[in-house]
Formats: C-alpha cells, sequence, structure tokens
C-alpha cells in the first residue's frame, strides 16, 4: 500500500520549488520590461530562433553594404570636388591665355606665368588628397602618395632630370646645331632651296609644301624624303608678291611662313620679306638670306613652344613602369635617334601611384550590393590631369627676357599653345568626363542606400515582432504573477503558524 503524503507536510515539501519557478518567472519578465526583448539567447525565442538569425544576418549584411556606401561616399565627395576645382583652374589659366597678354617684365615671367605656377602647385596638393591615410587619386597603391613635389618635378635633384632639363634637350634637338629647325639652306644664282637634315629625323620641321603667288617665282616640293623645296626666281617679281613655305612642327600643328617681296630702297624685318635685287640673281641672294632668317626666327619662336609641348606631354606621361622619352645625348642639338625611355635612376617620375592598364575608375569598387560593385577609383596620371599639368608647368617653366627680341613671338607661340590644348579639344579626355564618371557612382550608391534603407525598415520591424516584447502584456504578467506570489507568501505565512491547537 503507497501512502501519499497529505497535509502540510506535503505543502512545505512542494511550496518552495513553487516559490523558486514563480520568482524565476518574475525576474524574467522584469528582464523583458526592462531590455524589451523576450530572451536574452536565440534558444529563449524557440521556433523563432530561426527567423531571428536569418532576419538578424540580413540586418547585419545591409549594414555592412551602407557602411561601404557611407564611406565610399565621403571619398568620392573629395573626389569629385578636387575635379572641380582643377576644372577651374584650368579654365582660369585658358582665360589668362588670351591673345596679345605679353607685358615684359624684369623677370621674363609675366602675370599669368607666376599664377600657373600657383595653380600647378595647387593641383599637385589636390592630386595628393588623402582621407584617413587613402590617397584618393593613387589607384590601387592608395597607401601610396602619387605625385611628387613642385620643385623635383621642374627642377630634379643631382642625379634625375626634371622637366626643364627634358624641355631644353628636346629644344635643342629641334632647333638644331644651326638653329634653323634641323632643315638646311642652299642654291645659287636664282635658285633656293630648303631641304631636311636626313630622311626620318624625328625633330625640328617637317616641310609639307610650297607656293609663290606669281609665276616670276616657281616653286617645287619634293615630299621625299628627306623633303625639299626648290625656288627659281624666273624674272623680277613685283613688289607684294609672296612665297609660301608650310612646315609641319613636333607637337602636330602647321605654321606657314610668308616671305613679301619688297621694292628697292625700302626696309623691313629681314624676316618678312626680301628686296627685290637689281637682277634676279640679287634678287634670289636676298631671298636666301630671307629664308634663313624666317626659318631662325619660326625656330625660337613657334618650333620651341611646340617642344615645350612635346617635352611637357612626354614627361607627365611617365609613370613607374613607362619612365618619360627623352632625347639621346648629349650631343642634343645633332641627335638623330628617337627618343628613348629614361630610367627611374636619371629621370623624375612624377607620378608614383598605381598604372596598371584599365580604366582608373575600376581601380577601387564599393559593394554596395550581393551582386553589385560600384567603381570609384581615380588616377592622378588620368590624361586630363596630365593635360593640365603639361600646360601649367610649360607656362610656370619658360622665361622671356626683354634682352631678346623674340621673346614676344614665343610668348604667343606659347599661349595660342596652352590656351588650345587646356581646353580640352574633342579627342581628349575632358575633366568633365571624370566628374560625371564619379557622380554616376554616386548615384548608384545613393539608390543602393536608398534601397537598403527601406528593406532594413522592414525588416527591423519583422524582427521586432519575433524578438521584442509587448510591454503592456509584460506588465499585466507581472502584475499578475506579484498577485499569485503575494498570496501564495500570505498562505504560507499562515500555515506555518498552524499548530494543532490553533486547528481544533
Amino acid at each position: 500500500m503507497t501512502i501519499t503524503p497529505t497535509g502540510t507536510g506535503a505543502y512545505r515539501l512542494a511550496n518552495p520549488n513553487q516559490f523558486v519557478s514563480m520568482r524565476g518567472q518574475l525576474d524574467d519578465l522584469q528582464r523583458q520590461l526592462a531590455t524589451q526583448k523576450k530572451s536574452e539567447t536565440f534558444a529563449g525565442l524557440g521556433m523563432d530562433r530561426g527567423t531571428s538569425l536569418d532576419l538578424n544576418n540580413k540586418l547585419s549584411t545591409l549594414d555592412g553594404y551602407l557602411t561601404n556606401i557611407q564611406r565610399s561616399d565621403v571619398n568620392l565627395k573629395l573626389m569629385t570636388k578636387a575635379v572641380e576645382n582643377f576644372t577651374k583652374l584650368a579654365g582660369e589659366t585658358r582665360a589668362d591665355a588670351r591673345p596679345d597678354s605679353y607685358v615684359e617684365t624684369s623677370t621674363g615671367r609675366t602675370s599669368p606665368q607666376v599664377l600657373a605656377e600657383e595653380k600647378f602647385k595647387q593641383t599637385l596638393d589636390l592630386l595628393n588628397s588623402q582621407v584617413n591615410g587613402r590617397y584618393l587619386f593613387s589607384g590601387r597603391t592608395s597607401d601610396v602618395e602619387p605625385v611628387v613635389d613642385y620643385s623635383l618635378i621642374m627642377d630634379g635633384d643631382a642625379t634625375h632630370a626634371g622637366l626643364k632639363q627634358l624641355i631644353s634637350e628636346r629644344k635643342q634637338a629641334d632647333i638644331g646645331a644651326g638653329g634653323m629647325g634641323r632643315l638646311v639652306t642652299g642654291g645659287a644664282g636664282t635658285s633656293a632651296t630648303i631641304a631636311e637634315e636626313a630622311a626620318g629625323l624625328p625633330y625640328g620641321f617637317k616641310l609639307t609644301g610650297a607656293s609663290s603667288s606669281t609665276a616670276a617665282m616657281t616653286s617645287a616640293y619634293n615630299a621625299g624624303p628627306p623633303a625639299d623645296i626648290a625656288v627659281n626666281v624666273a624674272t623680277q617679281p613685283q613688289p607684294g608678291d609672296t612665297l609660301k613655305f608650310a612646315l609641319k612642327l613636333p607637337d602636330g600643328t602647321t605654321e606657314e611662313i610668308t616671305l613679301t617681296a619688297r621694292a628697292t630702297g625700302t626696309t623691313g624685318d629681314p624676316a618678312d620679306g626680301f628686296v627685290i635685287g637689281v637682277d634676279a640673281n640679287a634678287t634670289a641672294a636676298n631671298l636666301r638670306s630671307a629664308i634663313g632668317a624666317a626659318l631662325s626666327r619660326e625656330a625660337k619662336t613657334s618650333l620651341s613652344a611646340s617642344s615645350a609641348q612635346v617635352a611637357a606631354k612626354d614627361f607627365f606621361a611617365g609613370s613607374p613602369s613607362n619612365p618619360p622619352l627623352r632625347v639621346p645625348g648629349p650631343p642634343f642639338d645633332t641627335a638623330t635617334a628617337a627618343p628613348a625611355p629614361g630610367t627611374s635612376a636619371n629621370t623624375v617620375i612624377w607620378y608614383q601611384g598605381d598604372d596598371a592598364p584599365g580604366s582608373a575608375r575600376a581601380t577601387a569598387s564599393v559593394q554596395v550590393d550581393q551582386g553589385q560593385q560600384v567603381a570609384a577609383g581615380a588616377r592622378a596620371n588620368e590624361e586630363a590631369f596630365r593635360t593640365g599639368l603639361a600646360q601649367f608647368a610649360i607656362m610656370a617653366a619658360e622665361t622671356f627676357p626683354t634682352t631678346d627680341p623674340n621673346s614676344k613671338l614665343r610668348y604667343e607661340a606659347m599661349t595660342e599653345r596652352v590656351r588650345s590644348t587646356i581646353g580640352f579639344p574633342p579627342g581628349t579626355q575632358n575633366p568633365s568626363e571624370i566628374i560625371v564618371e564619379l557622380g554616376s557612382a554616386q548615384t548608384a550608391m545613393a539608390q543602393a542606400k536608398e534601397r537598403h534603407t527601406a528593406t532594413k525598415d522592414y525588416l527591423s520591424t519583422t524582427l521586432s515582432g519575433v524578438e521584442d516584447i509587448t510591454k503592456e502584456e509584460v506588465a499585466m504578467q507581472i502584475l499578475a504573477l506579484q498577485t499569485t506570489l503575494q498570496a501564495s507568501y500570505q498562505t504560507t505565512s499562515m500555515l506555518s503558524q498552524l499548530r494543532l491547537t490553533n486547528y481544533l
């Protein structure tokens, strides 16, 4: 026979466990009310733990995307601002390089040149922009400062040639030892000739044609190579008759020399025309002298400006894996071999960042969604930057002494090319293209951010329904449990004082 415990003894055995359980429930409810969460662990959510884990994982992924977007958006805004400032500087320099702006100074440098130097320095600072130790215009090598300083670029150092040295070398090679752009003149009697020094020479003028306004002077152009022009003074020309020679320069521009016949006894610039002599032989002799003077002046002005353009373009095309081209030498004024790459040991490499093939934008990507990456990179050696830097540098490097009679013409030749090039003509990269591409990246990230924010709000609301409590419901449970505990405590207290005498 089994005797089941009854009475107060049995109550005393069961009651402590019930009190502990109820007290634990009360503590848990109070925790829920304080934390607003149903449980401190996923296990405590019961059947909803799988849903909670999945939603938390998705929210964590979205937070990662949103963090990437936030950081990259700051970088993109700074990059865009830098390019906008560069565009403004380039536009100001183009305006400064207006025609007929030459003004003599004691330093040999005009105010637009001084301003161009400052703009050059500002652009270098813009291209060295960094955020949190990351250089924005260094491509994949974001820990490497992309651009060296102004002084090193322009002047080099004891072992490295800077831009000024490369310009000087190229000018010597283009102008030549004879000072006429690697052309030679000749002729005798009634003839005058112009010829290129050698076939395929990569320097100096290239003859492209000749014409005469009168039958008294005949011209014959031979394309060669090497090209040459022969002129014959068949009869005496009339004052005002012209002879023209077309020249192609190393930077791809063209110039035309026009020589005008002048009456005997008149004066004029010997590089602009020739005096009609007493006979055809004398006239041809005067013509030969004028051709030499005209070629010499053109070499010191337009060819000099063209050489600076080529040298600057080659210099700023240089990078760690592709050093800039240099004229073989010395001597440079008789060089015949084509320009060859320098080395990092003897030539300044102005750009030190990433120079791997491919789009500059692709050098940095931002993961904004599971299957979406946004290209948001940039490099200081992009064509638009190289173009602008080269023009700033040319303006800053050249000098125009008052003692040089060709200073004004050389200055005009320089500014004409600067004005044309820094205007970013069709076929070259324009800074606005970079701005548009960076803007597209910002738009794509903004759209992704908007999409993720909306999704996050929805998932957070759903997760709240799984993990969060209803305060009113928990409060009612606490009140009910407190009432039950209070009644239990009172009953227990009464039973603990019960005696047989009291019971009877």
